[in-house]
């Protein structure tokens, strides 16, 4: 697909956007402030861990190293602390014991589930003077973007 000509400006413009949202997105004391609205104190790098397992469910500790672009060796440290503080099990693979399957505890989800809706509350707060059809508009287009976005990157792969 080609871009029609002229729209350069409008490219860089979501190329800006979009690095503002990434980094707020990967901000870790942005991820600690909303863990505390909830009365939890998760340090930021730790959130990440967490979130990719509540949204993508269960996995094996390769997978979610590569989903969220980490050494194995940092996931293995994160999953350990968020382990020892009850929110991920380990269970090793009964075929292959080098895999472990990794999922939420109960503790573990119910933290996520209000980490989650603590980052709809700020995001409720961001957009609160917009009127709702713009809403409306950014979340689909943005899901779009978002399911566009990852396709390409898997065809890439």
């Amino acid at each position: 697909m080609t871009v029609p000509i002229g729209t350069d400006e409008r490219l860089a413009a979501i190329q800006d956007a979009l690095g503002v949202a990434a980094r707020r997105a990967k901000d870790f004391a942005l991820h600690e402030a909303l863990g505390q609205r909830v009365g939890y104190s998760l340090e930021g790098p730790y959130y990440a861990t967490l979130a990719r397992l509540g949204l993508g469910g269960p996995c094996t500790v390769s997978q979610l190293a590569e989903g969220l672009g980490l050494e194995l060796s940092t996931i293995s440290r994160r999953v350990k602390a968020l382990e020892e503080r009850g929110l991920v099990t380990r269970a090793i693979d009964t075929d292959d014991r080098r895999i472990s399957h990794l999922d939420l505890t109960p503790a573990g989800r119910e933290l996520f589930e209000a980490l989650s809706a603590s980052w709809r509350e700020m995001l409720a707060e961001v957009l609160t003077d917009w009127p709702a059809s713009d809403v409306d508009d950014l979340a689909r287009l943005f899901s779009r973007f978002a399911h566009d976005l990852e396709s390409f990157a898997e065809r890439q792969r």
